[in-house]
């Protein structure tokens, strides 16, 4: 899978959306990464905390930037990921602060992003494009 197959809308739990742009190759902190725009619509502050009811008042809509990473775990296993950071929103006092991580999965025709919690389960947040 390659940046390029994510671009698209995606559609979360209670009614999080998310717009990844189209990302080019941008030289960030001395590397090579694919970055693009997101922008998000009834988004989580944080995406663990998310519970089954939804993010009881603490949702935003905002835009930043996403950056599609190839990472490897302590094991040796390869896996790609989205990293999301968020240049501004409303409410501008509940934006998160810290980046956002997305896993990916699916196919690249039909890729899923979610939200790893507990490697033993199956994930409760699910971005389907």
């Amino acid at each position: 899978m390659r940046a390029s197959d994510l671009t698209g809308d995606y559609q979360g739990p209670h009614g999080m959306r998310l717009t990844l742009g189209h990302a080019s190759t941008q030289y960030p902190e001395g590397r090579t990464a694919q970055v693009g725009s997101v922008r998000v619509k009834n988004w989580a502050i944080s995406l663990e905390e998310l519970g089954e009811d939804g993010p009881a008042g603490q949702e935003f809509q905002g835009e930043g930037t996403w950056e599609f990473r190839k990472e490897e775990t302590t094991g040796g296993e390869g896996f790609r990921q989205i990293k999301l950071d968020f240049l501004r929103g409303i409410p501008e006092q509940r934006m998160p602060t810290e980046p956002q991580y997305l896993e990916i999965g699916g196919t690249r025709n039909k890729p899923d992003l979610f939200v790893e919690t507990d490697p033993d389960t199956c994930p409760s947040i699910v971005f389907h494009r």
